[in-house]
């Protein structure tokens, strides 16, 4: 009977001893497991994606040739400048494309211009919605474009991105500058060019001769024998001293450019 007892309790010792031993190993497993998932919890921290870079900045970053900015090549393309862009690589293959080409202006419509270069046939460019076009440094249309004038395009597959255009001021020309000048309708400055000062007041002459003086450069004594009929003054004359003081200006303006 002894025995039997002792045999049993020996029993409960040695099963109490190996449940401890399970206790502590399914607790060291826990601990571990834990750790494992934590440190994998930190290695799963999600970074939000960058932005992606704007039309305009893909143009920037691509475009190589002067005179032309990206706010002109995203208008051209149609673009918001300021959005993000949809497709950069396509928009940076597109840029690539542009290309550039120099000459004398042959002719020129709504729908297209047509360049000499010095030494090759004459070739056309598509004219579309966007092209912008600048003649003596400032924004034209194409009915401003004067045959002769020295041309530079950009263009993209064939049509105008921008063409900047020079040549000699016209009577067109100095009639839009001097009626938004002095605020005087286009009719009147038109007759005052053409030597036509019968009916006009005597104050409206004063005005004209003193901008053409001080803006242009043309001598007071010119303009009194202009407007008091003396037509032995030759329109090219007026031309060349009108001319003379917008390079003037421009070389003042920008030292870097040679006329």
């Amino acid at each position: 009977m002894k025995k039997t007892i002792f045999i049993l309790l020996a029993i409960c010792i040695l099963s109490a001893v190996v449940l401890t031993v399970v206790v502590i190993k399914t607790k060291n497993n826990s601990l571990k497991e834990t750790n494992q998932n934590t440190s994998i919890e930190k290695e799963e921290v999600i970074t939000p994606p960058l932005p992606k870079p704007t039309n305009k900045e893909i143009i920037a970053k691509n475009l190589t040739l002067d005179n032309l900015t990206p706010e002109e090549v995203a208008l051209f393309l149609e673009l918001n400048p300021e959005k993000e862009a949809e497709s950069p690589d396509v928009l940076a293959r597109q840029v690539a494309r542009l290309t550039t080409f120099s000459g004398l202006l042959q002719a020129a419509n709504d729908q297209s211009v047509t360049i000499a270069p010095l030494f090759n046939a004459p070739d056309s460019f598509t004219l579309v919605e966007n092209s912008v076009i600048e003649r003596n440094n400032e924004k034209n249309t194409w009915h401003k474009l004067v045959k002769g004038d020295r041309v530079d395009l950009i263009t993209l597959d064939g049509q105008v991105v921008k063409l900047v255009s020079s040549g000699l001021i016209t009577k067109a020309d100095l009639k839009d500058t001097v009626s938004e000048a002095t605020s005087l309708p286009p009719e009147l400055v038109e007759k005052i060019l053409s030597g036509d000062t019968k009916d006009l007041e005597k104050d409206a002459i004063t005005r004209i001769k003193t901008y053409l003086t001080s803006y242009y450069g043309i001598p007071a004594g010119t303009l009194d024998a202009l407007f008091n009929g003396n037509f032995q003054i030759s329109r090219e004359m007026i031309e060349q001293l009108v001319l003379g003081r917008l390079l003037g200006s421009l070389a003042t303006n920008d030292s870097s450019n040679s006329v």
